[in-house]
């Protein structure tokens, strides 16, 4: 009895499980280890990689390390890239879908530094921008003021609103008619998109509409109702190219960007054998000669 109750406390012992994690890595390690290759133990720490330790850790603490301190830099590296390179040949990164994904970001960063490197000429910009003329549009936009009529305050708000409008026509002052409202009274300089959004679409394109230069309406929103002086109105236009240069190589650079990494992708996937296997579970198809497996 006492043996075995020796066993069953050795057993709990979490240096024994260390042991026995670390005999099953080394077996493991045995059996998957591929023969290595000339070069393969070898790590060579260059003095440019000792430099980029020690400048990352100048970024970090504002001053440059120790002698003692980069020699730490320099054994965690080591370290780092021993396990790195063991952990590969253990074959711990298969089937693990973070260092999978890690990887494939890592290529998509590569393939964006293939794509920065190409810089178009205006004539390729200008090409570009006439056929993406709908991304650069610049909006219409308007200056206003307006007066405010809350229909719940008003047993017949159209009547009122005619009322009230053939007295700023007549030179009346705004801020003293209609009711109090949160949205203000002047809006300067706005495109229509912004008004869309404060007053409604529908808002927004009516004073497109509306005669600059004397008070219009009523003009309903989804608030209520409003008298509006159109006081400035640009139309919508087309930018030339020299006007937003740097907004047009923004976005080519992206389309670039995405372009290359998708022929870059296409290329390499021609280079493998794409298997769609079946689900065996599925019902089987008329034919009993049906394949189990589709090509891609």
């Amino acid at each position: 009895m006492k043996k075995s109750g020796f066993i069953a406390r050795l057993l709990r012992e979490p240096l024994v499980h260390f042991l026995v994690l670390g005999a099953a890595l080394f077996v493991l390690f045995g059996l998957t280890r591929e023969t290595e290759q000339p070069g393969e133990r070898r790590i060579v720490v260059t003095p440019a990689q000792v430099e980029q330790l020690a400048a990352q850790f100048s970024r970090t603490w504002l001053r440059p390390p120790s002698p003692d301190e980069l020699d730490g830099l320099v054994e965690g590296y080591l370290r780092s890239e021993i396990y790195y390179r063991e952990a590969l040949a253990m074959g711990l990164g298969q089937d693990d879908p973070y260092v999978r994904n890690r990887l494939a970001l890592k290529l998509e960063v590569l393939l964006d530094d293939l794509s920065a490197e190409a810089e178009p000429a205006d004539t390729e910009l200008a090409d570009f921008l006439e056929s993406h003329a709908e991304r650069f549009a610049k909006p219409a936009r308007l200056s206003f003021r307006q007066v405010y009529l809350n229909p719940e305050n008003h047993p017949d708000a159209a009547a009122e609103a005619q009322r009230l409008l053939a007295e700023l026509n007549m030179g009346s002052d705004p801020a003293g008619l209609g009711d109090p409202s949160l949205l203000g009274s002047a809006f300067d300089d706005l495109d229509v998109d912004q008004v869309g959004r404060q007053f409604g679409e529908k808002f927004a394109g009516a004073l497109l509409d509306l005669e600059p230069g004397h008070w219009s309406g009523p003009v309903r929103s989804p608030y209520g109702i409003h008298l509006v002086l159109v006081t400035q109105r640009e139309p919508a236009r087309q930018p030339a190219l020299a006007e937003i240069r740097e907004a047009v190589l923004i976005e080519w650079r992206d389309q670039r960007r995405r372009e290359v990494k998708e022929q870059a992708y296409q290329r390499l996937r021609e280079r493998y054998d794409i298997v769609m296997q079946q689900d065996s579970a599925a019902p089987a198809p008329d034919s009993a000669a049906a394949p189990q497996a589709a090509q891609v």
